[in-house]
């Protein structure tokens, strides 16, 4: 039976209701592994808690690249590299200058490498970061600095030139103003199967994407060129509760293109926050029961689902970081998390001469 949380009616994991949880929900049936399992190094746990921390203490106050630099504080990070593209490489300055200016070490990969995912993953790797920010690339790229990065990496801005680098804006919109770029578009012919994955294609692809779009596609519709040109017809989908409304739309999005869906939510699994040691006062909403977030579980729910490209839709700093660290399919973020400024994270860094 297809996992698909983003249709979810009830959510009762949230509430850590798996009793109430529809048939189809995988952790009905008593063979998934548990949190501990899942989490049995002291890294993973680590990373887990203060991800849940940071998601508490900056609700709604910290923008994105706030949070990141307390994630790299508390998690000890204390050089951080950069990759972006060509037309975001002025954010990507303005995000070193934030970081530095706050005492971390950062490496900028120098403009001759941007348009090259693996040169800036080489040139990071050489630079011995920590953590690794991408600020700003293209879907195929995205996925290839993710594969070859030695350190794990999160996620800044999701590029999208078409909307200003906000592209959960098109998901908002579906039913107006992009209904016919989302739902009636050319689904270029009928889908042959998965062509492979590896970085040459995802090169080859990024190329193609470039040339025949140029900056007139939105991220959700680069997101689905580059999938139908790797001949990927399974698209995993990995989302925080809190996009809950944007992924049921996302997922019609791709089904209505002709994809087959497998979605995953934060909260698979209803594990209390108190399992991972989080005390109630470091809650969201003290004197609630409140799950933790469980990205690990989400990259093993869409491998198992066999997925062949996954997308990640407003997971928290660290979370997806976590989950791009277990999937076995390529995969890029599609819309970054900022509740400070409606998920436009490049709002952060930009500056009214720009």
């Amino acid at each position: 039976m297809a996992i698909q949380c983003a249709h979810c009616k009830s959510y009762a994991c949230r509430a850590g209701r798996i009793d109430a949880a529809p048939e189809s929900c995988p952790m009905q049936r008593g063979t998934f592994p548990g949190f501990e399992e899942l989490y049995s190094s002291e890294e993973r746990r680590r990373m887990a808690y203060e991800a849940a921390r940071i998601e508490a203490e900056g609700y709604c106050r910290w923008t994105r690249i706030r949070e990141v630099l307390e994630f790299a504080r508390r998690m000890g990070y204390t050089r951080l590299g950069i990759a972006h593209c060509a037309d975001t490489a002025k954010l990507a300055a303005r995000a070193a200058e934030y970081l530095s200016g706050e005492g971390i070490d950062t490496r900028v990969p120098p403009r001759s490498e941007c348009c090259d995912p693996r040169e800036q993953a080489d040139f990071l790797s050489r630079s011995a970061t920590d953590l690794n920010l991408i600020c700003g690339m293209s879907i195929a790229h995205e996925a290839i600095f993710i594969r070859e990065s030695d350190a794990p990496v999160t996620t800044l801005v999701a590029r999208d030139a078409r909307l200003g680098h906000n592209p959960v804006a098109a998901l908002y919109t579906s039913n107006s103003y992009y209904r016919s770029a989302l739902f009636e578009r050319d689904r270029g012919g009928e889908k042959k199967g998965l062509e492979g994955s590896g970085n040459e294609l995802l090169e080859r692809i990024a190329l193609e994407v470039q040339e025949a779009a140029g900056n007139d596609w939105c991220r959700v519709v680069e997101a689905m060129e580059v999938a139908r040109r790797l001949g990927a017809t399974h698209i995993g989908v990995t989302f925080c509760v809190g996009f809950r409304n944007e992924a049921d739309r996302l997922v019609r999005v791709l089904e209505a293109n002709g994809f087959r869906v497998t979605s995953a939510c934060c909260k698979t699994g209803a594990v209390p926050k108190e399992q991972l040691g989080i005390q109630d006062s470091e809650k969201v909403s003290p004197g609630q029961p409140e799950m933790i977030c469980n990205p690990i579980a989400q990259a093993e729910l869409l491998n198992r689902e066999d997925v062949e490209i996954t997308l990640l839709l407003g997971q928290c700093v660290g979370h997806d970081t976590a989950t791009m660290a277990n999937l076995d399919s390529p995969a890029a973020c599609l819309v970054v998390k900022d509740r400070v400024m409606a998920h436009n994270t490049a709002a952060a860094l930009e500056r009214p001469d720009d």
